[in-house]
């Protein structure tokens, strides 16, 4: 089943991230998710560097966006990076600063910093220095290994957002919970990022999961339609 996005305002967009296999990620663009991450932090199971070279992501069409995904790495070794694999969109999942998100938003990508959540006590204020320098936020679960964790926390938590800027949610999305997402309706949500509930190994897909996840929130985005 699909509905064309572009027809419903508002209609929510699908970033999946962690592809390491060229095979994989042929597979996954017969999908076309809105945006694809790609792992540049050596430290992480689904680092790509090895395993795919700037040709494989040349393959990807452009109206896929191609997100790089670092923690904490230096701005020049950044911007080289997304030069050399043609990167669209760059996420930010350590301490970055907002001087450096200005910095990479004025070269021209998108950026999206990622904040992780551990509980009720999470302080939105600390979002206040990033807003002029980011296209999004993206609201994960807080763990001491930068996301991947499949673990969902509270969303609850996001009513207490001011919506200012549009965000991603990250963090255990499966489809036993994903038609929770509809419970976010009033929040400034922009897209969902899926990861690890959607694997058989770190960094390598199940194509048959992601296509059902893709024919739910189609539907989800069909209900928006219609209650616009």
């Amino acid at each position: 089943m699909e509905t064309d996005s572009s027809k419903v305002k508002n209609a929510l967009k699908l970033k999946v991230c962690g592809m390491k296999h060229a095979a994989n990620l042929k597979e996954l663009l017969e999908l076309a998710p809105d945006y694809i991450g790609f792992i540049f932090f050596p430290e992480s199971p689904r680092y790509m560097a090895a395993t795919l070279a700037p040709a494989d992501l040349q393959r990807v069409p452009e109206n896929i966006k191609k997100t790089g995904v670092f923690v904490n790495a230096d701005t020049e070794a950044m911007l080289t990076i997304a030069q050399e694999y043609q990167l669209n969109a760059l996420q930010l999942h350590g301490t970055e600063s907002p001087e450096q998100c200005r910095v990479l938003k004025a070269a021209g990508y998108e950026i999206i910093k990622v904040f992780g959540i551990g509980g009720a006590d999470f302080d939105f204020r600390q979002l206040a220095p990033y807003k002029p320098h980011v296209h999004h936020f993206l609201f994960d679960t807080k763990t001491q290994h930068h996301g991947g964790s499949g673990q969902a926390f509270d969303w609850d938590i996001l009513q207490q957002y001011d919506n200012e800027i549009p965000f991603f949610l990250s963090g255990g999305i499966s489809l036993e919970n994903i038609d929770q997402i509809g419970l976010l309706k009033e929040t400034n949500l922009y897209a969902i990022d899926v990861n690890s509930r959607f694997e058989t190994a770190p960094g390598q897909k199940n194509m048959g999961s992601l296509q059902q996840l893709k024919e739910k929130l189609c539907k989800i985005n069909e209900e928006i339609g219609s209650s616009q």
